[in-house]
């Protein structure tokens, strides 16, 4: 069957292309029992590898469990979700019958009539809840629970918490079901928003640090030939390994999503029947750079809370550098603009830095020069915000 294009929403089946080593990695640490942080930069494909992940452990007769946390902002939501999969998964073990009326009330409220109130202005209420939803879950049965965008819902309930209680007690909650004896139940966790940035900042590193990084990038180059290749095929059109090569040079970044958006800018190009041609490709990286497709990596930057202003800055000055920034010339610009010390100023620059490459935005070089890791990304950034 011919691949599709699809640009966005993840693969699934026969859409899903590559990442052979990275299965394989991942087989082999979920088969002994590890958990994983998928850490990698936004759209560079988690959510459809972890699906792919989830497709193929049904196959061998795992319970499986996709739990997508975007747009999720309360405890009450997450919760509501995770019983309502938790029971389509038959992940309750037998003790369900008895681990008590509340929680059954709640189980049989989701199930009969969808999400149902739960009052968590009473702390203890809502611990007996977790307490109790712990101590039902079947961990003698080989299973597999993706919880995709967690960083985004965690961000979501920690914007009124400046002590990051209710954060804290969530990866806490996470980490305790992890931490059960002889549990055959492992966790991946993955979102556009780097998990280990997330927890840093507040100081939580400690409740994921039972977990793999699974560090998740690029496709290799033969990969990306290869979904090149696969999805010229798809759309009729004919594509010379010159020109092949020609696209993937422009991207330099092997991912996915930039390769679909190519393809997906050129198909109605008039005489492209005939040929892809470089012209073309010129055409649709100019295109791509002054439209909305790439949005995202502007947008997510809300997720920084207070780092955004000095992400954005150094992303502009980034933007004009056609051969990228020294890191004393970057921390130069960041000093001029913040009124703190050069201490509290160092400290802040640097854990912005390391949040903008860890997500993809930029990339490190010999010397520590630091320049856009994709040059698409770049010349939007340039188009949208300085040009």
């Amino acid at each position: 069957m011919a691949i599709s294009n699809k640009v966005g929403p993840p693969v699934t089946g026969d859409d899903f292309y590559g990442r052979v080593k990275e299965l394989s990695q991942a087989y082999d640490y979920l088969d002994t029992n590890h958990s994983l942080v998928l850490s990698a930069p936004r759209r560079i494909g988690k959510s459809s590898f972890a699906k792919r992940l989830v497709e193929d452990k049904k196959k061998v007769g795992w319970n499986c469990v996709y739990i997508d946390l975007e747009g999720v902002q309360s405890q009450e939501e997450f919760l509501n979700i995770l019983i309502n999969k938790f029971e389509k998964s038959k992940i309750w073990s037998q003790a369900m019958d008895t681990a008590g009326g509340f929680l059954n009330r709640v189980i049989e409220g989701v199930k009969g009539i969808g999400p149902i109130k739960i009052d968590f202005s009473h702390p203890e209420i809502s611990q007996n809840l977790y307490s109790l939803l712990s101590e039902s879950i079947n961990h003698t049965k080989n299973t597999l629970v993706v919880i995709d965008e967690l960083p985004l819902f965690l961000n979501s309930i920690d914007k009124e918490d400046q002590s990051h209680k209710n954060v804290g007690f969530m990866l806490n909650w996470l980490r305790s079901l992890r931490q059960v004896t002889d549990t055959k139940i492992r966790w991946i966790f993955c979102g556009s928003v780097g998990l280990h940035n997330f927890t840093s900042m507040r100081n939580l590193t400690m409740t994921i640090n039972d977990m793999v990084s699974f560090d998740f990038d690029a496709l290799s180059k033969e990969e990306a030939e290869g979904l090149t290749m696969a999805l010229a095929e798809s759309l009729s059109l004919p594509i010379s390994e010159r020109v092949v090569k020609y696209i993937l040079d422009k991207i330099e970044w092997y991912i996915p999503y930039f390769i679909q958006l190519i393809f997906s800018t050129i198909k109605n190009y008039p005489d492209v029947r005939n040929g892809i041609t470089e012209k073309m490709i010129d055409d649709a990286f100019d295109q791509i750079s002054h439209n909305d497709e790439l949005s995202t990596w502007y947008e997510r930057l809300a997720e920084y809370n207070g780092y955004r202003e000095g992400a954005v800055l150094l992303l502009n000055a980034l933007s004009m550098a056609d051969n990228g920034l020294s890191r004393a010339e970057l921390l130069d610009m960041y000093a001029a603009y913040t009124e703190e010390s050069l201490i509290q100023a160092n400290a802040k620059f640097s854990l912005i830095l390391n949040m903008i490459e860890h997500d993809g935005y930029i990339i490190r070089l010999n010397g520590g020069i630091r320049r856009f890791h994709s040059p698409l990304i770049k010349n939007w950034w340039f188009s949208k915000f300085v040009e």
